[in-house]
């Protein structure tokens, strides 16, 4: 099996897709911290609790000697530490019971990161942690909030808008989610016609109307995020 394929497959259809709110989502780094990604949006994505067990049995078989992704996946795939994870709905609806509970057992000075954060310095290519009280000293002489494991590759120019972006990975052509479907084509159809949205968007002051004079449905789905694409860049 072509567990790179199937990786990345998973991936692309995670990042193009429109949320339901009604499902249980867990944060996934595309590119594993362990291996250099960083905590960048860019380098987050939201899968459910099936497709994120399935990404890191594929990371394991496409890094197979990397330990720190067999530990992780043995953290997911155990209940306390011995029962195995199972396959059906009782995982996620655990998993939101564990999310609620961790929630508070981690709330305020209970959360062993309380009042510190990671900075970074993009010149120096240097990480602190520091007292959030300190941030604004150090930020006031060029430090960032977040951390980066890889200073030799973190910024970029995104293939569609032409703006800068921080990214560790090769493979992350594009700034952002709207970027990423042009390159992809899912807006093929949109493409030629920013000007036309933006004329009618001046005349109605209403993205939802705008479309809809351009035979659009409105305001909805992968239409809202290509007009506000258009009005904001």
């Amino acid at each position: 099996m072509n567990y790179n394929k199937v990786y990345n497959l998973l991936i692309e259809r995670a990042l193009t897709r429109i949320n339901n709110a009604d499902v249980y989502y867990e944060k996934h780094h595309i590119i594993p911290r362990c291996i250099g990604g960083t905590d960048f949006e860019s380098n987050l994505v939201a899968l459910t609790a099936r497709e994120h067990f399935i990404a890191h049995l594929c990371l394991i078989r496409i890094y197979p000697g990397n330990n720190s992704l067999i530990k992780a996946a043995i953290m997911m795939a155990c209940f306390n530490g011995s029962q195995p994870r199972s396959g059906n709905r009782i995982y996620e609806w655990l998993r939101k019971k564990h999310r609620v509970a961790m929630s508070d057992s981690q709330t305020g000075e209970k959360n062993s990161q309380f009042g510190s954060k990671w900075i970074f310095n993009a010149t120096l290519k240097e990480n602190k942690k520091v007292n959030i009280s300190d941030i604004k000293s150090y930020t006031d002489i060029g430090w960032e909030e977040g951390r980066v494991i890889n200073f030799n590759n973190i910024y970029k120019i995104c293939e569609v808008c032409n703006s800068n972006f921080r990214s560790n990975s090769p493979k992350v052509k594009t700034c952002s989610k709207s970027c990423n479907s042009i390159m992809v084509g899912k807006f093929k159809s949109f493409l030629g016609r920013e000007n036309e949205l933006k004329s009618y968007y001046a005349q109605t002051k209403s993205m939802n109307k705008a479309l809809k004079l351009m035979g659009f449905p409105g305001a909805i789905s992968h239409y809202y995020h290509w007009a506000k694409f258009v009005l904001t860049a």
